[in-house]
């Protein structure tokens, strides 16, 4: 049996194939999906899930949230004498919901697909990999979201050849353009954001709901963490009624309290008021939008459809935002919209039918997918060179041939890069660093050196460089903070590699 999961921001689940279709597994408590959110009690005992969630208030400092959004990052949590990395974090997740999956199926659970954003980069997928091993899992694949949406739709049903999947979920939005063929999808354009999801409406609202309330009282209650705290909770319930009324209160007695006595927060909200507040998101996924069209060249006019995944699609404002934005784009009257699966459980069930594909279970399915950055190294100048271009299907190997800068140079250090979002060098993300060694005294351009680049079925990057006189070869799996740098790497730019 393999189990399909979706790792999420806000919240986690699993899903398995159970006579042909993908089904939800329930947790220990009766419900579809597992908040993640962590929780050290003063006996060094653990919460995981609904029972974590709700010591947010009352336990807020021994209360981890929003794990996701810090994957790939040398963070650190410190909860009492130790702290906890976002990998053990994200582990003790995946470990519960293997534990009530092991529960419900009646079975050992071993192997696993776990989805990941398509704009995850190669940090955040090696952490991801860690934890699902550390949580006892032999992960089969890293799936990216959009993959996983589309798989749910595509199965078992009649699509449109032309896709784009809009996965807007608590802390990633990812944009994906793909074609459709019976058992074949191929990826042609990815774009997206690691700054916009569910969260951000979250604490665009609790902003509103606390300038209000210092309005009138003159109070910061974001100064109190435990007020700020329950603000945020009740802004995210507030986000999620919106969605299907025109008007909620925010209640919250005695949050507060002056020489005169309590004080209550009461905060009406209309749809209006909070679409206007998130506005700015919304203007950011139009933006983006477009850019992934003109990215890649593309004529938006071949898209006849758009898949929504993530809880966030629910609300009227960004539904409506991107069906808006399609149409102005390709002059289309008509875009057929699929949003019929829970948007929640999409991308869980999206795994489930990979992880039946790869037991045999299913039908063999085949999807090319793309690398969402561009690769390379830093040279002797300080220049990003591009190995592996952005848009590459993969599994894919690419070379490019260096040489020495300087006179007798012994040793060239790679530095590993991977773009950021918008191709910005300030926003290169520092993948890891290692040295070739003993090579042969002789003029600047005289060695040659080939790197190689190979990016494996996780998208996880594999680097090798050869010093092609010698013979001598330096290979290295990128696997996150193994291989982070500390310091400023320019300072040594000198003893890089020149590109031929």
């Amino acid at each position: 049996m393999i189990i399909g999961i979706d790792l999420g921001t806000t919240n986690s689940l699993a899903a398995y194939i159970n006579n042909g279709k993908p089904e939800i597994i329930i947790n220990e408590r009766g419900n579809r999906i597992t908040p993640s959110v962590v929780n050290f009690k003063k006996d060094d005992s653990v919460l995981i899930g609904e029972l974590a969630k709700n010591q947010q208030i009352v336990n807020s400092e021994a209360t981890i949230t929003n794990i996701k959004t810090n994957m790939g990052q040398d963070i650190q949590f410190p909860i009492g004498e130790r702290s906890y990395t976002p990998v053990e974090l994200s582990a003790l997740i995946l470990r519960k919901i293997k534990i009530y999956s092991e529960k419900y199926l009646g079975i050992p659970i071993k192997n696993a697909v776990i989805t990941v954003p398509a704009y995850f980069n190669d940090n955040q997928r090696q952490a991801t990999l860690k934890a699902g091993i550390l949580a006892g899992f032999n992960v089969l694949k890293l799936l990216n979201e959009p993959i996983a949406a589309a798989l749910a739709y595509g199965v078992g049903r009649k699509l449109d050849e032309h896709i784009l999947i809009f996965d807007l979920g608590g802390g990633t939005l990812d944009i994906t353009l793909m074609d459709y063929k019976k058992n074949l999808f191929r990826v042609l354009a990815t774009g997206g954001s690691t700054s916009i999801g569910g969260i951000n409406f979250d604490k665009a609202l609790s902003d509103f709901v606390l300038h209000e309330f210092q309005k009138q009282y003159s109070i910061n209650l974001k100064e109190d963490p435990i007020a700020y705290q329950q603000i945020l909770i009740h802004a995210e319930k507030a986000k999620i009624d919106l969605s299907s009324v025109e008007e909620t209160r925010i209640f919250i007695p005695y949050i507060t309290a002056t020489e005169k006595g309590p004080i209550h927060l009461d905060v009406t909200i209309t749809r209006n008021k909070f679409e206007s507040i998130i506005n700015e998101y919304l203007k950011s996924t139009e933006k983006l939008i477009e850019e992934t069209f003109n990215q890649f060249k593309l004529n938006s006019s071949w898209m006849n459809s758009i898949i929504f995944a993530g809880g966030s699609t629910r609300i009227p404002s960004v539904e409506r935002t991107v069906v808006s934005t399609i149409k102005r784009l390709n002059g289309k009257g008509k875009i057929n919209v699929y949003h019929d699966i829970n948007p929640d459980e999409v991308v869980a069930e999206g795994a489930a039918i990979l992880a039946g594909i790869l037991s045999g279970e299913l039908e063999e399915i085949e999807f090319y997918d793309i690398t969402s950055h561009d690769l390379g190294i830093e040279d002797n100048n300080g220049s990003f060179i591009t190995i592996i271009p952005k848009g590459t299907s993969y599994p894919c190997e690419n070379v490019k041939l260096f040489t020495t800068a300087e006179d007798n140079q012994e040793e060239v250090i790679i530095h590993v890069l991977q773009s950021g979002v918008n191709g910005n060098e300030r926003e290169y993300v520092s993948l890891g660093k290692f040295r070739l060694s003993n090579i042969a005294h002789a003029k600047a351009g005289e060695p040659n050196i080939d790197v190689r680049f190979s990016i494996d079925r996780h998208e996880i990057m594999n680097v090798s460089a050869v010093n092609l006189d010698t013979g001598t070869i330096k290979k290295v799996s990128i696997s996150g903070k193994d291989w982070l740098l500390t310091g400023d790497f320019r300072e040594r730019r000198g003893r890089g590699l020149k590109i031929i």
